[in-house]
């Protein structure tokens, strides 16, 4: 039952934080799951979010479906993935109704413009220390910066899976 409600705390947290995607979150699994509760190594971490971001659905709650089930099996799963989806439910539940009255608030669209500063903060410190971890040397620098030109250059007319593909390819050759 402890790691029960552990999982719907930890992954309650997360949810709530999740504003601004699947790469959000990278950081505030760390957080929670490696560095809080230490759940699990950093390399575990990664292999999960690998995981979650391979198979379909929001990395959230794929990661989250995984550690529930490594951590409480079935049961596990059910409470940390309902959990990382609850905030947002509740959320969109509770600001639905008042949504049209938010719009042109200038209020709320500086409260958005500073929330976005701070997600753009939480993406670049998932590329960092998701980056650190995957980056071993020059090679690996080149083949990230190689690829990240491309995506940039290429904007919206190359799909990004080409490229995830691409580089896979590559590290089959190359590693």
């Amino acid at each position: 039952m402890r790691i029960l409600t552990g999982l719907f705390v930890s992954f309650s947290l997360i949810g709530l934080g999740a504003y601004g995607g699947g790469l959000v979150t990278i950081p505030l699994i760390q957080h929670e799951l490696v560095e809080q509760r230490q759940w699990m190594e950093f390399d575990d971490m990664a292999r999960i979010l690998a995981v979650a971001q391979m198979t379909p659905g929001p990395i959230a709650v794929n990661a989250a479906t995984f550690t529930g089930f490594r951590l409480g099996s079935v049961p596990g799963a059910i409470v940390a993935t309902a959990s990382v989806i609850f905030p947002s439910l509740l959320i969109l539940v509770a600001l639905a109704p008042f949504a049209g009255r938010f719009k042109h608030n200038s209020h709320a669209r500086k409260l958005r413009k500073g929330i976005q500063l701070g997600v753009l903060s939480l993406i670049i410190f998932a590329v960092w220390s998701y980056g650190s971890g995957v980056v071993q040397g020059l090679l690996e620098l080149s083949i990230a910066a190689a690829a990240f030109l491309f995506l940039v250059i290429f904007e919206g007319k190359l799909h990004p899976l080409v490229v995830i593909l691409s580089c896979g390819a590559l590290g089959a050759l190359i590693f």
